[in-house]
C-alpha cells in the first residue's frame, strides 16, 4: 500500500510525535510506501505568517489543497492523520475524504470535545464542554489560559462539527476507556460515526529480556514521569511520609516544575534521580516491586503502566481514567483513590504481603502491545472502506 501520514508537530516534542514516528517506521518495515505531509506550529508562528495562524487553525486552505494534490498525484491508497492543531486545521481531513480514499485519524486526546484536550480544569477532571458546549472553555480560558487562543480552537471544532468533517472517517482511540468516553460525549453532541471508532493502543517500547521473578526484586517502588501536579507526585511523597522508616525505597525519575519541591520534601526513604536515559529507567522498573502511577487526570494513554507491565512489574494506580483502567487489582497491581495519600500508603502496605506472577504480567502486556498486533490494527483501519 501507499500510505500518506499527516501530522502537525507541537512547538515542543511530545508523545504524539513519538507515535507518528513509530508507526511510520512500522509501516515501512512491512514494505509499505509511506509519504508524509508534516507541519510545525513553531515554524508556522514565526514571521508575518504567524499573523495568519488563528485563521489557518480554523481552515487552512493551502494545506487542504496541497494534501488533495498529493493524494491524487501519488495515487495514495489510505490517509492516516494524527494532529491537525494548529497549523493544519481539520480542513485536511475534509480534503482527504473528498479524494475518495480511506481516511483514518488517531485521537491522541479529547480535543474533539474539549479545547484543551485533557478534560481538566483547575487541577480537577472537567467534562463541562461535552455536556454544556464549547462556550464553557471560553469562560474559563481553557487553552493555555488565553481567551483569544481558546476562541480559535473552539471556533475550529465548532465549525467542523457543523460541517460533519469527521463523518465517514475511521477514528482510533488508544484505549477502551478513551473509546467509552468519546462515545459518551458523541451521544450528547454527535460528531462522528460511532461504528467507526476503534481501539488501537499506542506503540510501547517492549523489552527482550525475561521478567525478573517477584522474589528476586528489590524492595523499592519507582515513580516515573514529568514532575508536576497532575502526575500526583505530592500524593506519592505524602504517602511515603506516612509510611515512615518501614517504607520501601522510592525512586523518583523525571524532571519538571515540582523537582525542586520534591528534593526539598524527599524523606530518608526517597531518592530523586532526575531525568534518566530510557534504558536506565527500564532497569530500575524491572528490578522493582511496583511502579506508582498517581495521576490526577484521565491521561490519554497510560504509557508508564504499559511499560511497567511489559517488564512484569505491578502498578500502584490511582483509580481514575486510563491509569486506573490499566490495572487488574491483585493480578497486575493495585488501585487507590486518586489524590489520597493514606489510600496509597495502605496499598503499599498491602503490596508487602502479596506475590505476583511477573512472567504472566509481562507476557500479557507484550502480547497486547506487540508490533504485530499494532500493525494488524492499522491494516484493519486502513481497509475499513475497501471491503
Amino acid at each position: 500500500m501507499k500510505i500518506l501520514l499527516i501530522h502537525c508537530h507541537y512547538r515542543l516534542p511530545g508523545g504524539e510525535d513519538a507515535v507518528f514516528a513509530a508507526e511510520r517506521a512500522l509501516l515501512e518495515e512491512h514494505g509499505h510506501t509511506v509519504l508524509t505531509y508534516e507541519r510545525s506550529n513553531g515554524e508556522a508562528a514565526r514571521g508575518p505568517a504567524g499573523l495568519l495562524l488563528p485563521l489557518r487553525a480554523v481552515w487552512n486552505r493551502r494545506a487542504a489543497r496541497e494534501v488533495a494534490a498529493l493524494i491524487r498525484r501519488e495515487g495514495v491508497d489510505a490517509v492516516h492523520i494524527h494532529n491537525t492543531l494548529l497549523a493544519l486545521s481539520p480542513a485536511v481531513v475534509r480534503a482527504a475524504r473528498a479524494c475518495g480514499v480511506p481516511v483514518v485519524q488517531t485521537l491522541h486526546n479529547f480535543r474533539l470535545f474539549c479545547p484543551n484536550g485533557v478534560l481538566l480544569r483547575d487541577g480537577a477532571v472537567c467534562e463541562d464542554c461535552p455536556a454544556r458546549g464549547l462556550q464553557c472553555a471560553l469562560r474559563h480560558r481553557c487553552y493555555r489560559g488565553s481567551l483569544a487562543q481558546t476562541a480559535v480552537v473552539a471556533a475550529a471544532y465548532a465549525l467542523h462539527r457543523r460541517l460533519g468533517t469527521w463523518r465517514g472517517v475511521t477514528l482510533l482511540a488508544p484505549t477502551e476507556f478513551d473509546r467509552a468516553k468519546l462515545l459518551e460525549f458523541n451521544r450528547l453532541r454527535p460528531l462522528f460515526d460511532p461504528e467507526r471508532l476503534a481501539v488501537k493502543p499506542n506503540p510501547v517500547r517492549l523489552p527482550r529480556r525475561a521478567a525478573l521473578p517477584w522474589a528476586a526484586r528489590r524492595d523499592q517502588v519507582v515513580f516515573a514521569g514529568r514532575l508536576e501536579e497532575l502526575k500526583g507526585l505530592r500524593t506519592v511523597l505524602e504517602a511515603w511520609a506516612l509510611l515512615g522508616p518501614d517504607a520501601p525505597e522510592l525512586l523518583v525519575a523525571g524532571t519538571g516544575p515540582l523537582e525542586a519541591w520534591a528534593r526539598q520534601h524527599a524523606g530518608p526513604r526517597v531518592r530523586i534521580l532526575g531525568q534518566l536515559p530510557p534504558e536506565e529507567l527500564a532497569r530500575h522498573m524491572a528490578e522493582s516491586r511496583a511502579v506508582a502511577a498517581a495521576s490526577l487526570c484521565y491521561e490519554s494513554f497510560a504509557l508508564v503502566p504499559a511499560e511497567a507491565h511489559a517488564l512484569g512489574t505491578p502498578v500502584l494506580a490511582s483509580d481514575l481514567g486510563n491509569v486506573g483502567a490499566s490495572v487488574r487489582p491483585g493480578v497486575d497491581g493495585l488501585r487507590f483513590a486518586p489524590g489520597d495519600a493514606a489510600a496509597l500508603a495502605a496499598a503499599v502496605r498491602q503490596l508487602a504481603g502479596m506475590t505476583f506472577d511477573c512472567a504472566a504480567i509481562a507476557a500479557e502486556a507484550r502480547r497486547r502491545y506487540s508490533e504485530e498486533e499494532n500493525y494488524r490494527a492499522l491494516m484493519r483501519a486502513y481497509a475499513k472502506d475497501q471491503a
